[in-house]
């Protein structure tokens, strides 16, 4: 009742006051006229009292009605829901032929001016219409049938969910999960005091009901409670999962085992083969198996060390009985990928695609940390700004120097992109961004815009750490720009490109240039292999002395070894080039070599019709 609590207590007495409620309202004779009759006409259209009018009834007066009488209509019914006289129901608020914040506006006003100026308050003005979240507030006042500074958390929760399931079912908005005008009309009641942010709260009880046996709740209720005060609420979730996938499992194969201390190797061996099947059989990654293994053997090493009751002795579950994960690279972006990504971001990203890499790229921040950045983040210390990562992984703060690039970013965000309506950078309709998930949604649609499939947030992250590393800052700043909680983390990145092993590679290939084998054919010369022949099956390879049967983007193990090479060949043409290198190595006292390229000119000058040699029947006879 957006009005007020209606005094009335018979039907005649909330005609006689709605009738003084209209001549307040100013309304002109004629209107005064057909409004003040409209309650007589409706009771006896229905025929019941108006405590006893069903919504179907109601709507049923509406059809085949002028304009003007449905106006009149909704003109007493909106009084009754103004007042409290009458609780309003999703069904017939969706059903009305007329506008509930069109109806006695002179009465709405003091209302519309409120959330009109909470509107600029909360930056949203230029973005939305005040009448549309003006009718959506009257509809949740009129559901629940109070005041609204009595509205509760529960009331809204209540109104939200029966709303949005209209919502959601009505075809026209079928692929939309939540109107945004809803989301709106949470953000006022936020700012007016009325309703407090909403936390998340796990419900762990409700959780570990299906488990049989008290023993086992108390001890993982007791681990999930530690496990929370220390981790982010993603990291709790997940290690919640992996123990109710482990005991559920345990009550269905092991049902004798019923306190911590019966769970024993054999068991612990048991549930690996159970995992190991499910990878098999394509239920999840074999990865995500070996995570739930690790999950179930820290909740042990917990309950050991917390002498938990009825806890073994020892942890049941080994570090060592899953297999060792692949040691990859880290997956940095190559040059190429990364210019593509540049040249789109100069030309065709939106701002927020552009915001979004160039803070990921200059930063090396986490999707997780960059959808919870506020603009008090950003701060200036000393003259430096710097942005500040509060809470990121493992609960660790940092602090980051921002490049001039990256501050621009910033600063041109919140002058044309950001919504303004509360300190997140980064919201719709004024909801900060829930998860990582978002912008890495947002860093894939681009990427498959341009062609990279494959690129996330997290590689950029990586890309950061690679590229600091090899211009030289030492890896102990690397690890604390990157929030890791070991050093041996940060040298991961290291194996990408380390300068001191490119420094000694380039250093050696100078060698090679002038030693004494130069007449030896040398592969890190690209401008000596251009491609002989272009066909679907096989592209050779043009060398000084011959060719080479491998196809360019083959690798090569050698480079100093193409004369014993199953994929060399060489034509008559190139017996003066031979004649020379088997000269040179006879001079440098080198027969073995001399030898091998004898058997290739002896080939060419028996041969001289034949194009690849028959080297490697040559090699053995010598």
């Amino acid at each position: 009742m957006i009005l007020g609590k209606g005094r009335a207590r018979t039907e005649a007495g909330i005609i006689r006051e709605y009738q003084q409620f209209l001549i307040q309202q100013g309304y002109c004779p004629k209107l005064l006229k057909d409004r003040r009759g409209a309650p007589g006409v409706m009771l006896r259209r229905i025929g019941k009292p108006m405590v006893d009018w069903e919504d179907d009834e109601i709507l049923e007066i509406y059809e085949n009605k002028s304009k003007t009488t449905k106006t009149s209509y909704s003109a007493f019914l909106a009084f009754l829901f103004f007042y409290g006289y009458r609780r309003a129901t999703i069904y017939i608020l969706t059903r009305l032929p007329v506008n509930l914040s069109r109806m006695h506006k002179p009465a709405l006003l003091p209302i519309r001016q409120r959330l009109e100026e909470t509107n600029q308050e909360l930056k949203y003005s230029n973005r939305i219409a005040i009448g549309s979240e003006l009718n959506r507030l009257i509809w949740l006042l009129a559901v629940q049938g109070k005041q609204l500074e009595d509205i509760t958390r529960s009331n809204f929760e209540a109104f939200r969910n029966e709303y949005q399931a209209w919502y959601v079912s009505t075809s026209r908005h079928k692929y939309e999960r939540n109107d945004p005008r809803i989301a709106r009309i949470e953000r006022f009641l936020l700012h007016w005091k009325i309703l407090t942010p909403q936390k998340k709260v796990f419900m762990h009880e409700v959780y570990f009901s299906r488990l049989k046996h008290d023993l086992f709740k108390n001890a993982i209720l007791e681990y999930i409670n530690w496990y929370e005060a220390r981790s982010q609420p993603g990291s709790v979730e997940s290690r919640r999962v992996s123990i109710i996938k482990f005991f559920l499992w345990l009550q269905e194969s092991h049902p004798k085992a019923q306190r911590l201390d019966h769970i024993n190797r054999h068991i612990a061996i048991d549930f690996l083969k159970h995992l190991r099947k499910k990878a098999e059989d394509g239920d999840f990654s074999p990865k995500y198996g070996v995570d739930i293994y690790r999950g179930i053997r820290l909740f042990f090493d917990f309950a050991v060390f917390e002498q938990l009751d009825t806890s073994p002795n020892r942890n049941p579950f080994g570090k060592f009985d899953v297999p060792k994960e692949p040691d990859p690279v880290p997956r940095y972006i190559s040059d190429v990928e990364l210019n593509k990504v540049q040249k789109y971001c100069q030309n065709g990203a939106t701002l927020r695609e552009k915001t979004i890499i160039t803070i990921l790229l200059h930063t090396g921040i986490r999707s997780s940390e960059l959808v919870k950045l506020c603009t008090t983040d950003i701060v200036q210390i000393q003259g430096t700004w710097k942005l500040h990562i509060r809470e990121g992984k493992g609960l660790k703060d940092r602090i980051i120097p921002l490049t001039p690039t990256c501050l621009k970013a910033f600063q041109e965000w919140q002058g044309y992109g950001w919504e303004g309506i509360n300190e997140y950078l980064f919201t719709t309709n004024g909801r900060p961004w829930q998860c990582g998930s978002t912008a890495s949604n947002i860093v894939r649609r681009m990427m498959l815009k341009i062609g990279l499939a494959g690129l996330t947030p997290h590689r950029f992250r990586h890309t950061f750490a690679v590229v600091l590393l090899n211009h030289g800052l030492r890896e102990s700043a690397v690890q604390k720009l990157l929030g890791h909680s070991t050093l041996g983390m940060t040298l991961e990145y290291a194996r990408i490109l380390d300068r001191t092993v490119e420094e000694e590679f380039n250093h050696v290939v100078e060698k090679m240039q002038v030693s004494p084998l130069e007449c030896i054919p040398n592969f890190f010369y690209r401008e000596d292999y251009e491609p002989f022949e272009e066909a679907d099956a096989i592209n050779w390879i043009r060398l000084p002395h011959g060719y080479c049967r491998r196809h360019p983007k083959m690798h090569c193990e050698s480079d100093v070894k193409c004369l014993i090479c199953n994929r060399y060949c060489a034509q008559s043409e190139n017996l003066d080039c031979l004649q020379k290198m088997h000269d040179r190595y006879i001079e440098l006292d080198m027969d073995v070599q001399a030898d091998v390229v004898y058997s290739h000119i002896n080939i060419l000058k028996n041969h001289p019709e034949s194009k690849v040699s028959e080297m490697s029947q040559n090699v053995i006879s010598v």
